[in-house]
């Protein structure tokens, strides 16, 4: 096998640059392009087919490369699914002892943000979506708040996802994907909503005064609606859960 160029490893293994070139490559094409053949990629990144194999078991793992082996095969650039993304996220914080009122209280100001730039997308098609949300929220009974519970949980989901896409700030959306994915790993002792329509019924009627401050484009309606959705939330856990705080369980800081 060809030796490794010495310099590269000043800053971190040879496998740490190798790893890198080849994860920066990856981001550079469009997803499921052919990034070469093994032997390629052992000239193009001036390493050993040892480390090439190292790096790329590294960056596959992160589902930035695919490598398929035969005829028609070879590297080829990938990218991670925000659902892989935001579980393992949502895990990680479970494992810190993150907990659901700490989780409302992070969404809060992130929906707030998120609305005011949803404000700015005047997509014809997204307001109509936003609009449909709101003509349920605003004509949902009590009834159907007590048998459409999962959907409703669904229905949140939903939402964020929608004013997420007219906000178009992809960092958001991601914040609030992981924090949705938390939330939705929640105990049945932990959850504020269930066997509680009058609740679920109250949260999407103010749900639908955001929406409808964003299709109208009131900025400050919109963040008051934005925040009265998390107290609601806050006034619930606190009822159900009294003499807890929103910090008496803090989330210990991982070692970096």
């Amino acid at each position: 096998s060809m030796a490794e160029p010495t310099g590269r490893a000043q800053n971190g293994s040879v496998v740490d640059r190798a790893a890198d070139d080849l994860r920066n490559l990856a981001l550079r094409s469009p997803e499921g392009s052919f990034l070469g053949s093994e032997d390629d990629m052992i000239e193009r990144l001036a390493v050993s087919r040892a480390t090439l194999r190292q790096a790329a078991s590294r960056v596959a793992q992160e589902n930035l490369v695919a490598v398929r082996r035969g005829v028609g095969g070879g590297y080829f650039s990938g990218r991670p699914s925000s659902m892989s993304v935001t579980r393992m996220a949502a895990l990680y914080l479970r494992s810190y002892n993150a907990n659901f009122a700490e989780i409302t209280h992070a969404i809060g100001p992130l929906r707030a943000e998120m609305s005011i730039l949803a404000i700015r997308n005047r997509d014809p098609e997204l307001i109509r979506q936003l609009d449909a949300f709101a003509e349920q929220d605003e004509t949902v009974t009590i009834d159907a708040a007590a048998h459409g519970y999962r959907a409703f949980l669904k229905s949140e989901r939903e939402f964020i996802q929608l004013i997420g896409e007219m906000a178009g700030n992809s960092v958001l959306n991601l914040l609030m994907a992981i924090l949705y994915d938390f939330a939705g790993q929640a105990s049945r002792s932990e959850d504020v909503w269930i066997d509680r329509p009058e609740r679920v019924q109250a949260y999407r009627r103010m749900r639908a005064r955001l929406a409808r401050a964003i299709i109208d484009a009131d900025i400050e309606l919109a963040q008051l609606a934005s925040r009265r959705c998390s107290e609601l939330v806050e006034e619930w856990f606190q009822q159900d859960f009294k003499g807890h705080t929103f910090d008496e369980h803090p989330v210990e800081h991982p070692p970096v």
